[in-house]
């Protein structure tokens, strides 16, 4: 029941998402005082450090990847918008092993790292608030509410296949974070950006079930949950709309 509100939800950001990704409607400031109103087209991508909770045990960091496109809205004063951002974030986690001897063999064991990775589309539907710093640069911060739908799951240790039949493709969050706006010109700029994405859903979730090697014992639930941090670098250009 509940993943089926959360497909429900996520489908209504993705409608939402769509509109918005149409453009702002030129009539919609028509009726507004005589000013410059415009929309901000973004792209952006950086580093994603995935971190995951696998049943209440957190694992290591998992250092990947994300590429996104925003649109935003804009006016002459600058202080606040609502956006809509849709991209691809690597997200997941890591076990690592270090180098050690064989207790029973004496031989050395190399280190190794077992990584687990979730392709997944991310939609964030959100607001900022700016604050001006010098030369028309702005520091924010930013909120927003997320759906994400996964692509695809692969572990590095096919002794961990089994799992993925409990992978939820849609899993549903917030965003929250802050950067810096950076102008280049009157219609174009670079921005940094850094944000948390946590997941108030689970990506993976497998109910208690018996052993496969010892019937008579049960194994726990597992429940896996992300947890994104994300440095991002982009770049914003301006479709300025001016109103006598």
């Amino acid at each position: 029941m509940m993943q089926k509100v959360i497909n429900y939800i996520a489908g209504g950001l993705f409608f939402v998402a769509a509109l918005l990704f149409m453009g702002v409607p030129e009539s919609s400031a028509q009726y507004s005082h005589q000013g410059t109103q415009g929309t901000i087209y973004a792209v952006k991508g950086g580093l994603t450090m995935g971190n995951q909770r696998w049943s209440q045990v957190n694992r290591r960091p998992l250092m990947k990847y994300h590429i996104a496109g925003m649109i935003e809205s804009w006016d002459d004063e600058n202080s606040n918008a609502v956006f809509a951002q849709l991209g691809y974030h690597l997200r997941g986690s890591a076990i690592r092993f270090n180098r050690r001897i064989s207790q029973t063999t004496g031989q050395e064991l190399p280190g190794r790292t077992d990584e687990f990775r979730f392709h997944n589309i991310s939609l964030v539907l959100g607001a900022k608030q700016k604050f001006e710093m010098f030369t028309d640069s702005r520091l924010y911060y930013l909120v927003g509410v997320r759906a994400d739908y996964n692509l695809k799951a692969d572990f590095d240790r096919s002794t961990f296949e089994n799992v993925k039949e409990g992978v939820n493709r849609i899993t549903a969050g917030v965003t929250v974070g802050g950067g810096l706006e950076v102008p280049f010109g009157r219609r174009a700029g670079g921005f940094v950006e850094l944000t948390v994405s946590p997941d108030f859903t689970n990506q993976i979730f497998i109910p208690p079930h018996r052993n496969w090697r010892d019937p008579n014992r049960m194994n726990p639930e597992q429940k896996v949950i992300n947890v994104s941090i994300e440095l991002s670098f982009g770049l914003r250009f301006m479709r300025e709309v001016i109103y006598y």
